[in-house]
């Protein structure tokens, strides 16, 4: 439950934050997301894997599709690809990667103030 809550906040905080800031502001939403939402490691970096790839993936699609893929087209030829849809799938990827690696870095920022249980001599 906590990883589908997570992967909403993302999802949401950064969705309006990309209206007003810059596309870095992603990070900072999924950083924040991972220290308030508590998880595991894996869940953690997945649910910012998930989240933020398919938030990006779907915005330049349709970005993309409304275009005509003009500016898409134009990008995939500089970097010799055949189509302006892989780069479509390569910015979701770049993102998806960016949403996990910065919300684990939340979850594990969160970790270093949490105190350790003394579980006693007798583990």
């Amino acid at each position: 439950m906590k990883f589908i809550i997570r992967t909403i906040i993302i999802i949401v905080a950064s969705h309006f934050s990309l209206m007003y800031f810059p596309w870095w502001s992603i990070a900072v939403c999924a950083f924040f997301a991972g220290a308030i939402v508590a998880g595991k490691n894996l869940s953690t970096f997945f649910s910012g894997f998930i989240g933020l790839g398919l938030l990006w993936l779907v915005q330049s699609f349709l970005i993309h599709t409304e275009s005509s893929g003009i500016l898409s087209n134009k990008i995939a030829e500089i970097f010799t690809l055949n189509d302006g849809i892989y780069m479509v799938l390569i910015t979701g990827l770049v993102a998806a990667l960016v949403g996990g690696f910065s919300t684990l870095s939340g979850f594990r920022f969160r970790r270093i103030f949490m105190r350790k249980k003394d579980r006693g001599l007798y583990r």
